[in-house]
């Protein structure tokens, strides 16, 4: 594994402000009782690192400054912490981001991604937009071994999108994905590698995503210029379709979700919002719907289902990662996520 260093240089939430990054030159961690140490082999950039970036409302109560960000993320265990016999030196793993504590009511009911006590690594604690990381053991999970690194580090979006999709019937079912970032088209890619009958895309107007989503296996791709509600119906025999999956974070997607899903359907919430939406609750009443809001993976059904479809090989996660590049160019990657020109964007540490 060679030797390791005594400091790194890491991307630091370091200024009380929009932007606020810098490369700094940080201690390499040592894992403690529990955890493993990790040499990174690529992180990709979320959503939730733009967030962080802008400074946000929501970054600002949740991100300690000087935390070293980054959570999308795998690599090899280089070393490992006292109490931990589940890992050796070597193991190639990617990494579950929410820490639980699993003692809380929701960690023993088996929800333990939305831990009443958990942390978020890369958020609340230090990530991994660094050389090194540690991590408890539980959440170093082990990843299939012909998995590509660019790959295997997006498991955490790509399991948020098969967690999504499983709040609903998959197989042989009609599916309509509603906003097509990243998670989203990794939602058309898992329906389709899962059976689904009919895939309805649908988005704004970024046709750069909407052109991939076709690439992807969508059936049918809808913008701003489509009545979306009237050709999801006429789609589906008159019916609706079975499970709707929301992405976008758009009051006008929800809205369309939710009065086009079939009587007795699905509707499956993956997306935040900025400010409540105006909700037609007499739809989702009358229309005797079935609501789920979806937060991260389940641990570890999720992880067990998307490993099985990474080992059948079936899943075209080239499509959806469009962009790679050093780990030094993290702020490229930004701005190329602030034009949205782009799929998934990873960073690389070899």
């Amino acid at each position: 594994m060679g030797v390791i260093p005594e400091t790194m240089l890491a991307w630091v939430k370091a200024r009380d402000e929009e932007d606020g990054m810098e490369l700094i030159e940080c201690p390499v961690p040592s894992p403690s009782a529990g955890q493993v140490l990790v040499k990174t082999h690529a992180t990709s950039v979320c959503g939730t690192d733009l967030h962080i970036w802008k400074w946000d409302e929501w970054s600002q109560l949740e991100v300690p400054l000087n935390t070293i960000t980054g959570h999308e993320t795998c690599g090899v265990v280089v070393g490992i912490g006292e109490n931990v016999k589940s890992h050796s030196i070597g193991d190639f793993i990617a990494v579950e981001c929410h820490i639980a504590d699993w003692t809380c009511d929701r960690c023993l009911e088996g929800n333990a991604h939305i831990c009443e006590k958990g942390n978020i690594f890369g958020v609340n604690v230090n990530g991994a937009f660094a050389p090194y990381f540690v991590i408890d053991a539980l959440n170093a999970r082990s990843s299939p071994s012909d998995v590509p690194s660019i790959h295997a580090s997006v498991q955490d979006p790509l399991g948020n999108a098969i967690h999504t999709l499983m709040g609903g019937p998959v197989k042989d079912a009609t599916i309509a994905i509603h906003g097509l970032g990243p998670i989203g088209l990794f939602a058309v890619d898992a329906a389709r590698a899962m059976g689904a009958k009919k895939i309805i895309a649908t988005d704004w107007d970024n046709n750069y995503r909407m052109n991939i989503a076709k690439q992807l296996g969508a059936d049918i791709v809808l913008g701003k210029d489509d009545d979306i509600i009237s050709t999801i119906f006429a789609e589906t025999n008159g019916k609706g379709v079975d499970n709707s999956c929301e992405f976008s974070g758009a009051p006008l997607a929800l809205s369309n979700a939710i009065k086009s899903t079939r009587m007795g359907g699905v509707l499956n919430i993956l997306a935040v919002y900025g400010t409540d939406p105006i909700v037609p609750m007499n739809e989702i009443v009358f229309r005797y719907l079935t609501v789920n809001g979806i937060n991260g993976r389940k641990m570890w059904d999720t992880w067990d289902v998307m490993h099985e479809l990474l080992i059948e090989g079936n899943l075209q996660i080239e499509k959806v990662v469009t962009h790679s590049m050093p780990y030094a160019d993290l702020q490229s990657a930004i701005q190329l996520m602030l034009k949205g020109t782009c799929g998934k964007i990873v960073l690389t540490f070899e």
